[in-house]
C-alpha cells in the first residue's frame, strides 16, 4: 500500500509540474504574440520599402510563433504588397519607394504583378530609388522601373539570359536497385522524367525552350525600356557577357552609378527634407497593409480564394487540399453576403482524384454566383484542371499554364531491399491483382495494361473538362493537351485563358458579373485557429519541416521531391514536368 501511495504522489507530482511547465510556455507565447501584433502607426514623410530578398507568398502570413524558433518566419504576401502599392500612390504619408535589390527566388508572374503595379504608382510623381549590393535579373526586372538605380561599386549585376535546371533521381534510383515503370498521356507530360531518364527528353527540351525564350521576351523587352538598347542587340550582350561587372552595367545605362547605400539614402532625404542626423521613416508593406483601412462597410462581399501549393488528398494547411478545399468552398457556397467569388490559382498540379473533387465543388458553386480565376506564377495541370471551373481566366504574360495530361509512376524496391538490406517479400493472395499496385515486385503486362486504362481514362475526363470550359472540341483540346506546358502569352493566343490581368482585374470582372459596385474583399482561406497553429508549429510537423530545412539549405528541394514520391502511394498526377524554376 505504502508503494502504491508513492508511486501515486510522484505522478501526481509530474502532472502538476507538467501543467506549471505549460502554463508558463503559454504565457510566454501569450506575451510574444501580443508584443508581435501591435498595430503599426504609419509616420509622415514615409518610405515604403521592398525587398526582393525576401520570398513572396500569393496570400501574407504572420507567424507570431517565431520568435521561439517555432517554424518559419512571417511571409510576406503578394495581396499585401499590390494593396500597399496602389494605397501609397494617394497617401500623403508615403512620400516615395525603395526597392532593395538582391538575390530574389520568386516567380517571374508575381514579379510582373508588382512591375505593372509601380508602373501605375509612378503616375503619382512620388520618387522610386532602388539599391543593392547585388542585382540578379529577377530583381532588376522589377527595379527597372525606378527613377533612379544604384548598385554597390564591390557589388554583382546579373545579365546572362534564363535557364532552367532540371533534377533527375534515375542514376540514384540505379544505384539503390530501385526500378520504376512510368505511365503518361500526351508526349509532353514528362513528370515521370526525373526518375526514368538522364536528361530531358525531346519532347520536354522542346516545350521548355519556347516557355524559356517567352518568358525572356518580356524581360528583354522591359530591360529595353529602361535602357532604350532594342531586345535584338540585349540578347547578344547577354549571350557574349558584355556585362560582367557593376561598371558594365553604368556603361550601357543599365544602372545609374555606383555608391554606397548612405548616399542613396542621402538622395532620399533631399526628396523627405529631411537633414542628415534625421532618420528615413522605411515602412514594410507587411506593416502598411496593416494601416490601410477600408472605408467600405457594405453587406456585399467578393470572396478571394487561395489555392496554393500542390493538390493533394485529404486534409491539410500546407498545400491543396481536396477535402479542406471542399468544405471551404461549400462555406462560401451557403454564405448569401458572398456574391462572387476570385479563385486565385497558384499551383503546378497533383493528384488527379484531388483535381476533380476540387473541379465538381466548384462548378456547384459556380451554379450559385460568379466564379472568375486569377492565375500566379503557376496554374498547370491539376491548376489547369480547376481553372476549368471559372466563368473566365486571367492570366500574366509570365504565368505557367497548361500541361493537360495525367501521369504515373509505380516504383519497385524488391531489389533494393534484397540486396542492400536482405529482405525479400511473399504473399499468399486469392487473385492476380490482389496485391496491385505493390513497390514489393515488378509489375505484370496485364497490371500495364490496367494502369494505362485508368491513365487513359482520367485523361479524357480531363480534356472533356476543358472542352466545356473552352468550347472546344475534344479533338481540338487533344492538340493543345498531351501535357503541353505553356506561358499565359502563348495560352492566351492558344485561348486556354481570356485575358492579361492581375488579381484586381479578375476582382473588377467577377463585381462587374455580379453587378455590385461597392464590395467589401474576404479572403480564404482564413488564418487557423491560433491555438492549433501553436500546437502543431512548436511540438508537431512543421517545426520539423523548418529543421530539416534550416539544416539541408539547398538540397531542401530533393529531400522534399522524395517525400513526395513516397507521399504519392502510386497514386495519377495531374502535376508539372517538374519544379521549373526559371533564373
Amino acid at each position: 500500500m505504502r508503494q502504491f501511495v508513492k508511486i501515486l504522489f510522484a505522478c501526481l507530482c509530474a502532472i502538476i509540474l507538467f501543467v506549471l511547465i505549460t502554463v508558463i510556455s503559454l504565457t510566454g507565447i501569450a506575451t510574444g504574440i501580443a508584443s508581435s501584433v501591435e498595430e503599426t502607426e504609419l509616420q509622415d514623410n514615409s518610405v515604403l520599402c521592398l525587398d526582393m530578398n525576401e520570398t513572396v507568398s500569393d496570400q501574407g502570413k504572420e507567424n507570431v510563433l517565431s520568435f521561439v524558433g517555432a517554424g518559419e518566419q512571417s511571409s510576406t504576401g503578394l495581396n499585401d504588397i499590390l494593396a500597399s502599392i496602389k494605397n501609397a500612390k494617394t497617401d500623403d504619408k508615403i512620400k516615395g519607394i525603395y526597392i532593395v535589390t538582391g538575390t530574389c527566388s520568386n516567380g517571374w508572374a508575381s514579379l510582373q504583378e508588382i512591375k505593372e503595379a509601380l508602373i501605375d504608382f509612378k503616375t503619382s510623381k512620388k520618387f522610386i530609388y532602388a539599391y543593392g549590393e547585388i542585382a540578379d535579373q529577377k530583381s532588376y526586372y522589377v527595379a527597372s522601373v525606378s527613377d533612379k538605380i544604384y548598385l554597390n561599386p564591390s557589388g554583382m549585376f546579373e545579365f546572362k539570359g534564363l535557364e532552367i535546371t532540371g533534377t533527375f533521381f534515375k542514376g540514384t534510383m540505379d544505384k539503390l536497385d530501385v526500378t520504376s515503370e512510368a505511365f503518361h498521356c500526351g508526349k509532353y507530360k514528362g513528370a515521370y522524367e526525373p526518375y526514368k531518364l538522364e536528361k530531358f527528353s525531346e519532347p520536354n527540351r522542346y516545350q521548355l525552350s519556347v516557355l524559356l525564350n517567352d518568358f525572356y521576351a518580356e524581360f528583354l523587352q522591359t530591360v529595353s525600356v529602361r535602357t532604350s538598347i532594342d531586345t535584338a542587340t540585349l540578347a547578344k550582350m547577354a549571350n557574349e557577357g558584355r556585362i560582367k561587372f557593376p561598371n558594365d552595367a553604368v556603361a550601357n545605362n543599365f544602372i545609374d552609378g555606383l555608391v554606397f547605400s548612405d548616399s542613396v539614402e542621402h538622395l532620399m532625404k533631399g526628396k523627405l527634407n529631411l537633414k542628415d542626423n534625421e532618420k528615413i521613416e522605411f515602412v514594410s508593406p507587411s506593416d502598411y497593409a496593416q494601416t490601410i483601412q477600408t472605408s467600405i462597410r457594405e453587406k456585399n462581399k467578393i470572396a478571394v480564394l487561395y489555392a496554393s501549393g500542390e493538390i493533394q488528398d485529404g486534409e491539410g494547411n500546407d498545400g491543396i487540399y481536396s477535402k479542406t478545399m471542399t468544405t471551404t468552398i461549400r462555406k462560401m457556397a451557403r454564405d448569401e453576403s458572398i456574391k462572387a467569388v476570385v479563385l486565385r490559382i497558384n499551383s503546378p498540379g497533383g493528384s488527379a482524384l484531388a483535381s476533380e473533387l476540387i473541379y465538381h465543388e466548384l462548378m456547384q458553386l459556380k451554379a450559385k454566383k460568379p466564379l472568375v480565376i486569377s492565375m500566379g506564377n503557376y496554374a498547370a495541370s491539376g491548376g489547369y484542371y480547376m481553372a476549368c471551373a471559372g466563368d473566365s481566366i486571367f492570366a500574366e504574360s509570365t504565368s505557367l499554364t497548361g500541361s493537360i495530361g495525367v501521369v504515373g509512376v509505380l516504383f519497385n524496391i524488391e531489389a533494393m531491399m534484397r540486396n542492400k538490406l536482405g529482405v525479400t517479400f511473399d504473399n499468399v493472395k486469392t487473385g492476380q491483382f490482389a496485391d496491385f499496385p505493390t513497390m514489393s515486385r515488378p509489375m505484370t503486362d496485364l497490371e500495364r495494361a490496367w494502369m494505362q486504362s485508368y491513365l487513359d481514362s482520367t485523361y479524357t475526363i480531363f480534356k472533356s473538362r476543358v472542352s466545356t470550359a473552352r468550347k472546344l472540341t475534344m479533338a481540338q483540346v487533344e492538340e493543345l493537351a498531351q501535357g503541353h506546358v505553356y506561358s499565359g502569352k502563348l495560352a492566351k493566343e492558344l485561348k486556354l485563358v481570356d485575358q492579361f490581368g492581375n488579381i484586381d482585374r479578375a476582382l473588377q470582372s467577377v463585381a462587374a458579373m455580379a453587378k455590385i459596385n461597392e464590395y467589401k474583399v474576404v479572403e480564404y482561406p482564413t488564418p487557423v485557429d491560433q491555438l492549433d497553429e501553436i500546437l502543431s508549429s512548436v511540438m508537431g510537423k512543421k517545426r520539423e519541416e523548418a529543421s530539416i530545412k534550416q539544416l539541408l539549405g539547398d538540397d531542401y528541394i530533393i529531400y522534399k521531391e522524395i517525400q513526395k514520391v513516397r507521399s504519392q502511394e502510386n497514386q495519377i498526377q495531374a502535376i508539372l514536368p517538374m519544379n521549373l524554376d526559371i533564373k
